[in-house]
């Protein structure tokens, strides 16, 4: 494969200089599963970004252009996820440790939550593990848009008890609506065909066309790019990992909320008094070293991870803050604050809720993508005010990543 772009040594050599001592940090606090874990993220943050497996880019492609293939990419990842979670998920444990997936019930907040983080994934120009590695290869906007999504994660535990309170409705998983799970599972395996099928034919009915999801594309395994199945593939087998080693599905946005609760308290304000923070088990981590924290240490290992793939493509640049619009330093921002407040809402974000309730078997998974997929209906119209571009629009706006 002819290559135009080589490995950069330096950031290289910075990469296993940190992730070597973040390695020994995690063993010494917390001891080799969450460090075997911090792996298995460094892996996924990989993933992510030789495959530039986005989900709020793919939500907008969709609604702009009729364009799916992120779309059924998606769908194929639950899909696979699915089947990998499925014999420990009806076991409920696997190599002596309790496993569950995460079920979350229907409700006001559901839908408003998703809905706002699709608003939100769209100023902020990422999701909340595409923030992660955006970042981490370079694109500094992210810091901004992190420290939105801990602002909107602390204004959400704070009004938590309120959208707790409204309607909901708890179906569970349907690995148990039927007599045997597996009927469950072809249900659950049917209804993710049918979303995958639906979406090619929006396409088909826009475009004239639907774009393959397996294309024959210059790949490398270790330097990238890689294909989306084989992006999916990857990301569904660190996320079996992850289900393995910690005992739930991958997350991502609960640590936002424990920085934010950490910032905050050194800011003397009493966040012990809030709903999320005065459960036991969370106002224990708000105490302890994050890394003990088993979602700090897996964020911290997909930001490594895209910091890797971006140093082993070349690709890393780090981008000038002040080469930005002020506009657009207020859009990534408030993106980052409505999608942690929405994340707090729905239980989760694109991985928690998204990927991790749909691979869960949790009707809450795949109604969180419907109300996602409306919120950026409406962040794609706000997109333009702070300065980023839409797919199929022209001007001079800055790019999207």
């Amino acid at each position: 494969m002819e290559r135009t772009a080589r490995p950069q040594p330096l950031p290289l050599l910075l990469f296993a200089l940190l992730a070597s001592g973040l390695s020994y940090a995690v063993h010494l606090a917390s001891g080799t599963r969450l460090v075997l874990a911090f792996w298995v993220a460094v892996l996924l943050g990989l993933a992510l970004f030789h495959a530039k497996f986005g989900f709020a880019s793919g939500f907008r492609r969709f609604l702009l252009t009729g364009e799916s293939r992120l779309l059924r990419a998606h769908f194929l990842l639950f899909a696979l996820t699915a089947l990998l979670f499925f014999p420990f998920l009806v076991q409920g444990e696997a190599f002596g440790q309790a496993v569950q997936g995460f079920v979350v019930p229907l409700g006001v907040a559901l839908a408003v939550g998703a809905f706002l983080f699709g608003v939100g994934m769209q100023l902020g120009d990422g999701c909340a593990s595409g923030t992660l590695y955006h970042t981490g290869s370079g694109d500094t906007r992210g810091i901004l848009v992190l420290l939105g999504f801990m602002v909107g994660s602390l204004l959400g535990v704070y009004h938590l008890p309120y959208w707790q309170a409204l309607p909901a409705w708890s179906p569970g998983s349907a690995l148990t609506w039927f007599p045997s799970p597996y009927m469950g599972l072809l249900l659950w395996i049917g209804l993710l065909a049918f979303l995958y099928l639906l979406v090619s034919r929006v396409e088909k009915r826009r475009t004239g066309q639907v774009v393959p999801l397996w294309q024959r594309e210059a790949t490398h395994p270790l330097f990238g790019p890689w294909s989306l199945v084989g992006g999916a593939a990857v990301l569904a087998l660190g996320s079996l990992l992850i289900l393995l080693l910690l005992g739930r599905p991958w997350g991502v946005t609960a640590a936002f909320a424990l920085w934010g609760g950490k910032l905050a308290q050194l800011l003397g304000i009493p966040v012990m008094d809030w709903a999320l923070f005065n459960n036991p088990a969370f106002a224990e981590k708000l105490e302890q070293s994050i890394l003990k924290d088993p979602t700090s240490v897996t964020n911290f290992g997909v930001f490594l991870g895209a910091f890797l793939g971006a140093t082993l493509g070349g690709a890393f640049r780090l981008q000038d803050l002040r080469r930005i619009p002020w506009t657009t330093h207020l859009g990534v921002f408030l993106g980052g604050v409505l999608m942690g407040y929405g994340a707090r809402l729905a239980g989760g974000c694109n991985i928690g809720a998204y990927l991790g309730g749909t691979a869960s078997f949790s009707l809450h998974g795949p109604l969180w993508g419907v109300f996602a997929l409306l919120g950026t209906a409406l962040g794609v119209r706000l997109r333009p005010a702070c300065r980023l571009e839409n797919e199929g629009k022209t001007g001079k706006s800055l790019p999207s990543t």
